[in-house]
């Protein structure tokens, strides 16, 4: 009996027919992140991702001669298409912008969010262009290629243009006042992107306790005071409050230890919800404060936002909605919010 209530419960947890508000929330957010991290490179788009540029073919073809291979996996990229010349990396780039905009903005999305998929992935593929968030971005566009790739499809009297480019059922263009159809589809690819993402953030933290510093408290004095850049000056500047400055950066060292070990205690908890965004808005301000790391800590948060329940998306609409309204001039209140249905066809 205990062993049927499991697997009935382990079923539940992945192929409960959700609300996909939260796929597309999670869209915007990512899609806004994707294009924050590939607009900054149009100037270098050449040196950076051309196969004559810093990272030439004599560098491919010399890393991957190493005795231990490469330093970072050469996969497959889409640049690298024809002689990976400078009208090609203009063509992919210029075109990936555009593929983007159009996935933020929900326009033929199922087939917007494979083509971002690709690109995330050949972009994040050249190893002159390495960022500290290249491993969250793929994980972030593949799990919403996903979603949107099996939305909707079980809709009955599907033309073939909507099976390929999401018909009504997917497009979050309409009214998000009001619960759309469940869907599985959505459900499966945010628990997907769920369970990766906490094993992430787990084995990150996990990883931090091989080193002494971390057990010491004082892992967070080295990348605020670099050996070869700090000068005895600076130093001496701390020695009024050294206890407390000391003690501020133990506390905060535990503090994001306990948050990405514990992780799975609270993410799943609707109690926990705010630790869980709290933790990763604090996250993202430490991190590139202290490491100098721009975009790990926005793809963090992004993908904790597929943790937040459809009703919590929708009561957020709601009031942007109330906000939004006296400056169009609208006085008309549209439909009112309910939860998600919990009867109706999944899709």
């Amino acid at each position: 009996m205990r062993v049927r209530e499991a697997v009935a419960a382990w079923v539940r947890f992945w192929f409960t027919p959700a609300d996909p508000v939260a796929l597309h929330a999670v869209r915007v957010a990512a899609g806004m992140l994707f294009l924050a991290w590939l607009l900054p490179l149009a100037g270098h788009r050449d040196a950076l991702f051309g196969l004559n540029g810093w990272f030439d073919r004599q560098a491919f073809a010399d890393a991957s001669a190493l005795p231990d291979g490469p330093p970072k996996p050469l996969g497959w990229s889409a640049l690298y298409l024809g002689d990976g010349g400078p009208g090609v990396v203009a063509a992919v780039y210029f075109g990936t912008l555009a593929v983007l905009v159009l996935f933020t903005l929900g326009v033929w999305v199922r087939l917007s969010a494979v083509l971002t998929w690709v690109a995330v992935a050949s972009f994040t593929a050249h190893p002159a262009a390495e960022t500290d968030a290249d491993v969250l971005l793929p994980i972030l566009a593949f799990y919403l290629m996903v979603g949107y790739v099996l939305t909707g499809q079980r809709t009955a009297g599907l033309s073939w243009t909507a099976r390929l480019l999401g018909g009504r059922s997917v497009q979050p263009l309409g009214p998000l006042d009001r619960p759309a159809d469940p869907s599985t589809g959505a459900a499966v690819a945010l628990r997907l992107l769920q369970v990766h993402l906490a094993l992430v953030i787990v084995t990150t933290g996990l990883h931090k306790l091989q080193f002494g510093d971390w057990w010491a408290g004082v892992a967070l004095w080295y990348p605020l005071h670099p050996p070869l850049e700090t000068s005895l000056p600076q130093v001496r500047a701390h020695a009024g409050n050294a206890e407390r400055y000391l003690m501020f950066l133990n506390i905060a060292g535990y503090a994001a230890l306990a948050w990405q070990i514990g992780f799975p205690l609270f993410a799943w908890r609707h109690g926990g919800r705010w630790l869980l965004l709290g933790g990763a808005a604090v996250g993202w301000v430490g991190v590139a404060f202290v490491y100098g790391l721009p975009l790990y800590g926005p793809a963090v948060l992004v993908g904790c936002l597929a943790f937040v329940r459809p009703e919590a998306w929708r009561w957020l609409i709601a009031r942007a909605a109330d906000g939004w309204r006296p400056w169009v001039g609208r006085t008309d209140r549209p439909g009112s919010v309910r939860l998600p249905a919990t009867s109706g066809r999944a899709q």
